[in-house]
């Protein structure tokens, strides 16, 4: 079954990793058509390893799986724990949540933030 989203939900940071993450590549988002409106279409494949950059935009997802973007793509990862992170009465989503998430949002691209944020103050020169 092909998972289908709407070309403005395919890629919206909540929060930005807090340390640097190997995963796992696990999906791409395909777009379904020709147009920038057109709906994006997840296609399961496996990308090979993947190392993450600490204070990387992502969006969480279920488990440890996020979405982030590379080059012009929207990737989906899944989150690889070190040897012997993990624990066997921990949750893998909340020990990554934990480890490696940091819950602020990230501004960059964000209109809403820009929007609704404080513009940066331009300061006249001095005469």
């Amino acid at each position: 079954m092909t998972r289908r989203v709407d070309a403005r939900d395919v890629m919206d940071a909540d929060a930005t990793t807090s340390c640097a993450v190997s995963g796992r590549i696990v999906g791409v988002f395909r777009r379904s058509g020709p147009n920038s409106w057109d709906d994006y279409v997840l296609v399961d494949e496996d990308g090979g390893p993947i190392e993450v950059f600490a204070d990387t935009p992502i969006q969480v997802e279920d488990g440890a799986t996020f979405r982030m973007r590379r080059k012009s793509e929207v990737i989906r990862v899944t989150w690889l724990p070190e040897d012997g992170a993990l624990e066997a009465s921990v949750d893998v989503h909340t020990l990554f949540l934990r480890s490696c998430v940091r819950r602020e949002p990230s501004t960059e691209g964000n209109l809403a933030a820009w929007l609704h944020g404080k513009l940066d103050e331009k300061h006249e020169p001095p005469d």
